[in-house]
């Protein structure tokens, strides 16, 4: 709908610059009407199409924008990896009766 929109506006927006200020043959004396072949004539009092074309620039520039594919963001799910922590208690030597003595701990995981 906006598409339809935008382009009707710029139809009616252009057509502005298929308008005249002179009727060729019935007013022929409207001071914007004189000879098309002179230079002055050309430069100073037919630049009516200036405007249309800025206008269709920026318009065009608005669809263009609007025709762009918006980028596709990939977000891969983080896996986050867990090591166990090993928890240990502190080394205990333990001196048995026949004189042997042995170091013991105890460890666990979280």
């Amino acid at each position: 709908m906006k598409k339809l929109l935008l382009v009707a506006i710029t139809l009616m927006v252009s057509t502005m610059s298929f308008a005249q200020d002179c009727r060729w043959g019935i007013d022929h004396r409207h001071p914007g009407c004189g000879p098309r072949w002179e230079p002055r004539t050309v430069i100073v009092e037919r630049n009516d199409w200036v405007a249309p074309l800025i206008i269709g620039g920026i318009a065009g520039a608005i669809i263009a924008n609007q025709n762009q594919p918006q980028p596709v963001v990939v977000q891969r799910e983080q896996v986050i990896v867990q090591q166990p922590r090993v928890i240990c208690t502190d080394w205990k030597e333990i001196l048995q009766s026949d004189g042997q003595i042995y170091r013991e701990r105890n460890c666990y995981q979280r």
